[in-house]
């Protein structure tokens, strides 16, 4: 278990624990508001991903968390008990926060005020099961230097599409569509330096050789570079399933932090047993992403800014 985080220590910098929520989570989706951290995660340590609750964790050093639960399915009107609650993302806007989610293979939403809820679920899907040539799971969050905000979903096949300014629509005219090499789910995209990296987890999440590639464009859309490895396992330490991926630039800083999930390394490690690591995430003098080298103790990186 990580040791607590203490911004005064090596010279100002704080620690980015390895396995920060020490619990079965997945999917993560980190996000900075505030100056407080907040990660929105699948619940995991049920057969079949089968929770039907969905939590967020908040804390002010990475280290240190809080947990809210946010949603419960039995409280979502189109939710038939098919499949559990999986792959939660959050979305800030100006009239306060949503919260996107997958129910029954399908992609719904909820709002609230306050990044912690409880968030209030829609009438109807925003997307469902059958609307695209996909397997509608797994959204995620980008925002372009212009402000436009887009919505990433997608097995086998990658959607994206505008959002409505309050993040509860898609601009049906704006879809995009393709197929990364040898994608399998979890899209998400970031900007740095006048490039886009779309970066994605390939295999299954119950395979211990999930992990995460990434490919760099000039354009959102297209063509995209080669793809890279960003994140795999590292068998000699006992590290496996490596996927499931966010990107978060600390605002207001150049500072960047991935987090990802990997088999949870308490004996009980499988697709349905998996707890998030955080590490500081770097670009290279070429403009890629350097790879990040999972490990078991904990990261060291700047301490970052928490002005907006």
């Amino acid at each position: 278990m990580d040791k607590g985080c203490r911004g005064e220590s090596e010279g100002q910098r704080i620690q980015v624990p390895t396995n920060p929520l020490h619990g079965y989570c997945a999917d993560p989706d980190l996000k900075m508001v505030d100056g407080r951290w907040y990660m929105y995660c699948t619940q995991d340590g049920l057969p079949g991903w089968s929770s039907t609750v969905m939590s967020v964790y908040e804390s002010t050093d990475l280290c240190t968390w809080q947990e809210h639960r946010i949603l419960d399915l039995h409280d979502v009107p189109w939710w038939e008990g098919k499949q559990g609650a999986w792959a939660p993302c959050m979305l800030e806007t100006a009239n306060g926060f949503v919260l996107y989610f997958v129910a029954d293979g399908q992609i719904g939403l909820a709002t609230s005020p306050t990044p912690t809820g409880p968030f209030t679920p829609a009438a109807t899907p925003l997307i469902r099961a059958d609307a695209y040539d996909c397997q509608t799971i797994d959204p995620s969050i980008f925002v372009d230097e212009d402000g436009t905000t887009y919505l990433l979903w997608g097995n086998g096949r990658v959607y994206m599409a505008a959002l409505s300014d309050d993040g509860t629509a898609i601009v049906d005219a704006t879809l995009k569509t393709w197929v990364p090499d040898n994608f399998r789910e979890a899209i998400t995209i970031s900007r740095h330096g006048g490039r886009y990296y779309a970066s994605w987890s390939e295999n299954d999440t119950r395979d211990p050789e999930y992990r995460v590639r990434y490919a760099v464009s000039h354009s959102l859309d297209g063509p995209w570079g080669q793809p890279q490895v960003l994140v795999e396992k590292e068998e000699g330490k006992g590290i496996l399933g490596t996927g499931h991926h966010c990107i978060l630039q600390v605002p207001g800083t150049d500072q960047w932090i991935i987090a990802y999930h990997r088999f949870a390394m308490d004996g009980h490690g499988d697709g349905c047993h998996r707890e998030i690591v955080c590490a500081p995430l770097a670009f290279d003098d070429e403009g890629g992403m350097k790879q990040i080298h999972p490990q078991v103790g904990s990261y060291w990186c700047p301490a970052p800014s928490t002005q907006r």
